[in-house]
């Protein structure tokens, strides 16, 4: 689905994260989106200097995990979306 003014795979990015069931590596983000990964690298510098997701250490990987201001943002893109599949 595409929204003008949405970018889909960007947006996914954030949708994904939503997931707490599972631990998302930069790795495991972009083959689940289908970004390279240096696109996703870019796309999480965004979101990190918006305070919308943060970084954890495991040994030598990082875990990324939406903040409270991105589980705010990601639930309302979340709504967004599904008005746009109801039409």
């Amino acid at each position: 689905m595409i929204i003008p003014f949405i970018r889909e795979r960007p947006a996914y990015v954030l949708l994904l994260l939503r997931d707490s069931s599972r631990t998302w590596y930069i790795s495991s983000i972009s083959r689940e989106t289908g970004l390279t990964y240096l696109h996703t690298m870019n796309v999480l510098t965004q979101y990190y200097n918006l305070g919308i997701i943060d970084y954890k250490k495991e040994g030598r990987k990082k875990i990324v995990v939406l903040t409270d201001k991105g589980k705010t943002i990601s639930s309302l893109l979340g709504q967004i979306m599904d008005v746009f599949k109801e039409e």
